[in-house]
């Protein structure tokens, strides 16, 4: 016996460990190609989405530049066109007043446009009206000498604008710094002739510049400047570059073979220290500019980098929990329960159908085996429910429409029908017509019939009791011609009317009157009035229905036909309930010798089923 005992618990030992490896070989394998496979697809997503980001952002900027740009354009243009100024300059002595009025003009300009640092107007012999003057004598200096070659560049162009690198300062400070300008001639412009008569210089604030590039540029290593066409940078946020020239540069070089390509963004090259750089470029709208920069692979790299570490130490303790709690999983477990719960989540979504192939005689096996007995009598069970609730509702509905026999009534009518015609009474005729058109209307079959339909068998119900009381007895039925092809279901209104005549209009000495009212309340919904100037109902009565009618169970259960007043509403709200699946929007009003007022509310619904709000959307 313990040899055979000793070779058993070496074959459990056996299988033990070979479930446990096969666990770890599996986990292993899962993890590393998942975790790889997620790290590829995340590297591949950031950089796309950095270099994404990076191009939006790009985008923007231009779009804020050219909307800066063209603003200031607005504005020299604003001057190029006064003809008032053209005159003021083009005069031999200038007047004074006018004279302070630009210059108070140009004082104004800069203060309520923060896009603009100086504004100037120059005239021919060098006088400047400007938005403020400059005290300081280096600053002026420096200022004129800039002068003369500016008004040189804007004859040339003759009236055309000119963007230009030039020196101003910020607010009153004395200290010059670079920043873009506007330049253009000025000209006295009449019918026969225009000559130059001066130029504008409109200097956009530095502020403003640095603001839009300091998005774009940050202390890794990334560069991004506006350049001309020949590479002079034109601005940079690093004052000393501007002037200086980037053509020869990796970069440029890289710009001007992305460029031949249409490849705005992404274009790649090695930088001087022998880095992998990302080239984007973008054209502005005005002056041949071009915003171009760099930014270095290992910063977008850098995400993917801090990922990749992340999810090896995340995988490398996931790796030694898993072996941890391999140990303590016994064998020949894991299968039996997977299948237990995969058919219970198809239990959780509804089918009920599902079974477990039973294997084996333990205590998981019973488990499977009570699962089994349990879906089997949850889907009986279900299925007897349901069919006794359709059987039900069936039963009540043709319970409640189905209470003679229409056939032998209608045969018998029309015999009697021909007999009034051999004896000329046409009142009888026309009673046996009407009630044959209301019995046929029965017959027609179906539970449910258009307002057109139930109207006209309205109509004969009232027009043979009017016979009956044709001096004291008057009735209305109003309706929109819009409504008329909804449906609602038959003999819905019929028994409410038959109610009134009975209850309250029967009892009543002399004049009676009966309206019946079917209109649309809105887009999705009808209202039935019904009014009679009967002897009307006792407050405990109405207080008695409402009571009951909030109670859905109470009308579908319990015994309302006891009390003969309500037997017509009660038969009515209980086939709405029924039909519509909701509890009727219900109110009566009346009051002892007054009369009775039905009012109720009703979806819309056309002749396929569906609602009117479903059929607008569709």
């Amino acid at each position: 016996m313990k040899p055979l005992w000793s070779y058993m618990q070496h074959l459990n030992q056996q299988f033990r460990s070979k479930i446990i490896l096969s666990f770890f070989i599996v986990i292993s394998l899962t993890a590393f190609i998942m975790g790889y496979s997620y790290y590829r697809i995340m590297s591949n997503e950031l950089e796309a989405s950095t270099l994404q980001g990076l191009e939006k952002l790009t985008e923007q900027t231009i779009d804020t530049l050219n909307l800066h740009f063209k603003t200031i354009g607005n504005t020299g243009y604003s001057y190029f066109s006064d003809t008032s100024l053209q005159k003021f300059l083009d005069a031999e002595e200038p007047d004074f007043e006018i004279q302070q009025y630009y210059r108070n003009k140009l004082a104004s300009q800069k203060i309520q446009n923060p896009l603009i640092s100086f504004i100037a107007i120059t005239d021919l012999k060098g006088e400047q009206i400007s938005s403020y003057y400059y005290y300081n004598d280096g600053v002026r200096k420096l200022l004129d000498k800039e002068q003369e070659g500016l008004y040189e560049k804007a004859l040339f162009l003759d009236g055309v604008p000119l963007w230009h690198v030039s020196y101003t300062t910020i607010s009153t400070t004395v200290v010059p710094v670079k920043t873009i300008s506007y330049i253009q001639l000025l000209k006295r412009i009449t019918m026969n002739a225009q000559h130059p008569i001066g130029y504008i210089k409109i200097d956009i604030d530095p502020r403003v510049l640095e603001k839009i590039f300091l998005a774009m540029q940050n202390d890794d290593g990334s560069s991004s400047y506006i350049i001309d066409k020949t590479g002079t940078i034109v601005y940079s946020r690093n004052e000393g570059e501007i002037g200086a020239s980037i053509a020869g540069t990796p970069l440029f070089d890289s710009y001007k073979s992305a460029r031949a390509s249409n490849q705005y963004v992404d274009f790649r090259f090695q930088d001087r220290d022998d880095r992998t750089n990302i080239g984007f470029y973008h054209n502005l709208g005005f002056a041949d500019y071009v915003v171009i920069g760099s930014v270095p692979l290992d910063r977008i790299l850098q995400k993917v980098d801090t990922f990749r570490n992340t999810l090896i130490v995340i995988a490398a303790i996931s790796f030694l929990i898993a072996m941890l709690l391999g140990s303590l999983i016994a064998a020949g477990v894991t299968r039996p329960l997977k299948e237990l719960n995969k058919k219970m989540k198809l239990v959780e979504m509804g089918d009920f159908q599902a079974f477990i192939q039973v294997k084996g005689n333990d205590e998981l096996s019973t488990i499977q085996h009570s699962f089994n007995k349990m879906t089997s009598e949850i889907s009986t069970l279900i299925s007897k429910v349901y069919e006794t609730e359709l059987l039900k509702k069936e039963a009540e509905i043709k319970a409640l429409q189905s209470q003679i026999n229409p056939h032998f009534l209608y045969n018998t009518l029309s015999t009697i029908d021909s007999i009034s015609s051999i004896h000329g009474d046409e009142r009888i005729s026309y009673i046996c017509m009407a009630l044959g058109k209301m019995l046929r209307y029965n017959l027609n079959g179906g539970s449910i019939a258009t307002i057109k339909e139930e109207m006209d068998h309205l109509n004969q119900y009232l027009s043979i009791y009017k016979i009956r009381f044709p001096e004291k007895f008057h009735f209305e039925i109003m309706t929109d011609d819009q409504i008329e092809s909804l449906i609602l279901p038959k003999f819905l209104i019929q028994p409410l009317v038959e109610n009134a005549i009975i209850h309250g209009l029967e009892q009543k000495v002399g004049y009676k009157f009966v309206r019946v009212t079917l209109m649309s309340l809105d887009e999705h919904s009808l209202q039935i009035i019904i009014e009679d100037n009967g002897v009307g109902m006792e407050p405990a009565m109405i207080e008695l229905f409402h009571r009951k009618l909030s109670d859905p169970h109470d009308i579908m259960t319990r015994q309302i036909s006891s009390s003969r007043t309500m037997i017509g509403m009660a038969n009515v709200f209980k086939r709405i309930q029924m039909y519509y699946g909701s509890d009727p929007q219900v109110t009566i009003d009346s009051k002892p010798g007054a009369g009775t007022r039905i009012y109720f509310v009703l979806p819309k619904q056309t002749a396929g089923g569906g609602s009117v709000e479903s059929v607008n959307r569709g």
